[in-house]
């Protein structure tokens, strides 16, 4: 009797444990946020944008969540709505293109004027309650000549728990980069 018992309450665990959530949850950033004070001018300058590059761990639909030391876990429930580069790359193209009055920022491989690389190693949470974001840009000439090659690293606390926050910040982050960028492209002219 005491051995049944046993192993109805060793079901009744693994039952509890293996039981799934019932929806997926799908995440996108933000891509039609401008900087206030945009404006629209007369195009003087191109800056062709090549497609922005993830590491192995972010090429991937699940968002990423690093646990203690280097363990990454990859969230089965909780996912990119689209692939990341793919939203990243949209990003930067929208973002830049607002930041960036007088240019047009083009990814379709022309190759007049600089061209901005963007790869991304990190762009996931931490149990700790942080957005990691990094990586490295660089801005060559037309010639391949580089301009600058700047690695990114950014640590931003998360205001509360949850993947829609940590979503929200990894944007707040990327439009943070973006910035930089954009004043760096600007003393090229």
């Amino acid at each position: 009797m005491k051995k049944r018992m046993m192993t109805l309450a060793m079901l009744g665990l693994l039952a509890a444990c293996s039981s799934a959530p019932t929806s997926l949850h799908y995440y996108s950033l933000d891509t039609g946020s401008q900087p206030a004070g945009a404006t629209v001018a007369q195009p003087q300058h191109q800056l062709v944008l090549r497609p922005i590059t993830l590491s192995g761990q972010l090429d991937r639909m699940s968002l990423v969540y690093q646990l203690a030391g280097n363990e990454l876990h990859f969230a089965e429930y909780h996912r990119w709505a689209g692939s990341l580069d793919a939203q990243l790359n949209q990003l930067t193209l929208n973002g830049l293109s607002s930041r960036l009055p007088g240019w047009v920022v083009r990814q379709d491989g022309a190759r007049k004027g600089p061209v901005l690389s963007i790869s991304v190693e990190r762009f996931q949470g931490r149990e700790d309650g942080r957005a990691l974001l990094s990586g490295r840009w660089r801005l060559l000439t037309e010639e391949g000549v580089v301009l600058r090659d700047v690695p990114f690293q950014q640590e931003r606390v998360l205001p509360a728990d949850g993947y829609g926050v940590l979503v929200d910040e990894l944007g707040q982050g990327w439009q943070q980069l973006l910035d930089q960028i954009a004043t760096e492209v600007r003393k090229t002219s």
